[in-house]
């Protein structure tokens, strides 16, 4: 402003001195001026006065005087720098406790600032500090991110107690048969390891059958885990009492009409005749299963698959097929074949290329580990920290040669104690048994043989025989037997006599018979084999956004098209819903649904088209599915068997 000027504010005139002065108090900022080496006030505006309380005799006071309270909160110590170097001084939300009513109550402020050195009125150099309070926007977002990390935690915990729901509800190992080598794996969905409606189970049957049954309930959660573990039970108990493949089907069809949560589940049951070799297996919207040749050559067996359960009247198509000496079966959820921006053709070609690959690593090694190795490698094909799907992979490879078995004629002597406990360890080891089972089984053993030892070759010495082997029905028989007489212990303690009780409590059928001619224990065990371990808790997850959805609708004359583009899965199943119903509400002419633009049609999705689409045919509305034959949407509706109930068109 040019010297002897003046400006007119609210109406009165104001030189220029006045006008930098009103400016000054006025800023909405806090404004203050220091002076000499003890940094003295100088200047403060209003607001730099109510920040320290309005407190009286600012002006003219050292600052180390003027705010005692400041001290050991580094701001004396930033003055006393820009003082003596002239470098400015920044600083982002620092924070200040401040003593605002004089009785010793410091409260909390935080301050974005700049201090500057700049020449005063008297050429002597003089700060400036331009002081921003910041606590209101800095407490809204403590509490905030407060906010944010407790919902963290409740969702971590929740995922916790769902995750552990999941494990109960899956089997806790496999059973261990003579004839074949088994493995599974389940990898819950990659987006907050979130668990779904993924399960599987084998289940031992009568007349040397066994079962394999794998499925996919809708959606995630606790409440996709309840419906599994209803649907698990269910095929459980038909398998258990020999039900076949359509009776299992039939079973689960009647509780999917039942329960809404478990409406428009996928299942793929298979029984094989462990004498035969003959395959029964059925689909109801779910992938075919694949089988790995013994030349290392896969293929999917043939069948039609049926619609997703609860969807069919009738009964559900049956198929048969044979596995040969070395051959693996392999079941397998969507999850494994269905990926946003990967056609279902490409996602078959990578399951086979990776179960031939396995195959030509496997060569040489023992075939009971092959099926672990499969579940292994398929598993990994899925991207866990972006799949929106859960992950299960199911195993069966038709052995070759006889399982490891235990045959042992051992000296009743304590010192063959060392002897059994290595050659009952590498049996176990052969057998991939299960922790919990290879401490009960050695326990029996041990303990068996050692009363053999003390009791009945006290006197003289003898042959102990051990016999352990599978009996083909997932359990583990051991027989020790001598030829000594029973004799009471010499000494009688309190530790003594509790080793039949152990026996009992570690075996699910102990009996001792005794007789002139020794004596014979013989115990069994039902066995399993471990699966594929889950990941453990809390691994890092990323954050990211629902996969995109768009769906737009048209109107041309009586005719509604709605184009559907981008991923439709479980996040956004509701939304596809919603577009569909408001859809047939905008009037009663034929209604086309364009799929073509989706890169991925989940199993969610395919329920809410079929409920609509049911729905609008029921309100004898005409409605048409159209996509191109090679689009992703045409292969799920294809792989789910829903292609008979609703047919797709290639044009409108």
């Amino acid at each position: 402003m040019p010297a002897g000027t003046s400006v007119v504010m609210g109406g009165t005139e104001l030189h220029e001195t006045q006008a930098a002065a009103l400016a000054f108090e006025t800023a909405p900022a806090i404004m203050w001026m220091f002076a000499g080496p003890g940094h003295r006030i100088v200047a403060a505006n209003r607001l730099a006065r109510a920040s320290v309380g309005d407190r009286p005799g600012l002006l003219g006071t050292p600052v180390r005087e003027a705010v005692p309270e400041a001290a050991g909160q580094q701001v004396f110590e930033m003055l006393d720098q820009v003082a003596r170097t002239g470098e400015p001084q920044l600083g982002v939300e620092r924070r200040v406790e401040i003593d605002l009513t004089g009785a010793g109550d410091l409260v909390e402020g935080y301050f974005t600032y700049s201090v500057v050195r700049v020449p005063g009125p008297d050429g002597e150099p003089v700060l400036v500090a331009h002081v921003i309070d910041v606590t209101t926007s800095v407490r809204q977002r403590h509490a905030a991110q407060a906010e944010v990390a407790e919902v963290r935690q409740r969702l971590a915990a929740e995922r916790r107690v769902t995750l552990q729901l999941q494990r109960n509800l899956l089997p806790t190992g496999l059973p261990l048969l003579p004839d074949l080598g088994l493995g599974a794996a389940y990898v819950p969905a990659g987006e907050w390891l979130t668990a779904g409606g993924d399960w599987y189970d084998v289940v031992t049957m009568p007349g040397d059958r066994v079962g394999f049954v794998l499925g996919d309930v809708v959606g995630h959660g606790p409440t996709a885990s309840g419906a599994m573990g209803q649907l698990r039970a269910v095929a459980a108990e038909r398998l258990v009492r020999g039900g076949t493949v359509s009776e299992v089907l039939r079973a689960l069809d009647t509780i999917a009409r039942l329960s809404p949560d478990a409406r428009g589940s996928t299942v793929c049951v298979v029984v094989l005749d462990r004498l035969t070799r003959v395959l029964e297996h059925g689909s109801r919207g779910h992938p075919r299963p694949l089988v790995l040749g013994a030349d290392g050559v896969p293929r999917f067996l043939e069948g039609q698959v049926g619609p997703p359960l609860a969807f069919l009247d009738s009964d559900s198509p049956v198929s048969y097929s044979t596995l040969s000496q070395g051959e693996t079966l392999v079941l397998y959820s969507d999850g494994v074949v269905e990926a946003p921006g990967r056609g279902f053709t490409e996602s078959r070609d990578r399951l086979v290329d990776c179960v031939a690959h396995v195959s030509v690593q496997n060569a040489g090694n023992d075939p009971r580990e092959l099926p672990d190795r499969l579940c292994s490698a398929l598993a990994a094909l899925v991207d866990n920290q972006t799949s929106r799907d859960d992950v299960t992979v199911l195993a069966a490879t038709v052995l070759a040669g006889p399982a490891p078995r235990l045959e042992l004629a051992l000296p009743g002597v304590a010192e063959q104690l060392v002897v059994l406990h290595r050659e009952l360890n590498a049996w176990l080891d052969a057998l991939s048994a299960h922790r919990d089972d290879r401490t009960a089984i050695a326990l029996c053993v041990v303990e068996a043989v050692t009363n053999s030892i003390e009791h009945g070759y006290r006197d003289h010495t003898g042959i102990v025989t051990v016999v352990g082997e599978l009996d083909g029905l997932g359990g583990v028989t051991v027989t020790v037997a001598d030829t000594g007489t029973w004799r009471e212990p010499v000494e009688r303690t309190p530790y003594r006599g509790r080793g039949m009780l152990m026996m009992r409590e570690c075996s699910d059928h102990l009996h001792v018979d005794t007789d002139e001619d020794g004596t014979t224990v013989h115990m069994r065990r039902a066995i399993r084999r471990p699966p594929v371990p889950l990941p453990d808790f809390d691994p890092p997850h990323p954050v990211t956004a629902p996969h995109t959805l768009s769906v737009k609708t048209e109107i041309t004359g009586t005719t509604i098209r709605v184009f559907a583009t981008g991923v439709l899965d479980s996040s956004n199943a509701p939304e596809l819903r919603a577009a569909l119903q408001e859809a047939s509400r905008s009037g009663p002419g034929e209604c086309l649904i364009i799929l073509a633009a989706v890169d991925l049609l989940t199993s969610a999705a395919l329920r809410v088209l079929y409920e609509q689409v049911t729905d609008l045919r029921a309100a004898n509305r005409a409605l048409r599915l159209i996509t191109p034959p090679d689009s992703p949407a045409a292969a799920a509706f294809t792989a789910s068997g829903l292609d008979h109930l609703l047919p797709v068109h290639s044009t409108e």
